[in-house]
């Protein structure tokens, strides 16, 4: 009984082996269109804030030099480049969640912050006022 047991499984794993189970076509879609959108989204340059606001400075520069045709066309430009320009600069105002990541590296963790301008200042007036005293 074994034996038929087993060569029935090996049977059917012959069969799935010559003929692969297809995925759907919905499936093999979405896969190869999620695949080419992060290789196009990895040679596009980050859209940042600061970017943002470059644009919409340089879009007001460029409409206060370069008439279009009409004063209306241009008030427009003007009009939306400070748009652009605002909404970035409140965008970039916005608090940042304060959430706190540990970092850790084999089991133990790891400050890798270096201290930071006032820090080292400090630390340098103290170092240089404990040198001006004299110890009695």
């Amino acid at each position: 009984m074994p034996d038929r047991l087993q060569q029935e499984i090996e049977e059917i794993l012959g069969k799935y082996k010559r003929f692969p189970i297809r995925e759907p076509l919905w499936r093999r879609i979405r896969r190869r269109l999620s695949r080419w959108l992060s290789s196009v989204g990895q040679h596009l340059p980050r859209i940042t804030v600061g970017r943002v606001m470059l644009l919409g400075a340089a879009i007001i520069i460029v409409a206060y030099f370069v008439s279009f045709g009409s004063d209306s066309i241009t008030r427009s430009l003007i009009v939306a480049g400070l748009i652009i320009f605002a909404g970035a600069f409140i965008f970039s105002l916005r608090r940042r969640p304060r959430y706190y990541v540990e970092k850790r590296w084999r089991g133990r963790t790891v400050d890798v912050e270096e201290p930071g301008m006032g820090q080292r200042l400090r630390s340098w007036w103290n170092r240089l006022r404990s040198r001006g005293q004299t110890h009695r």
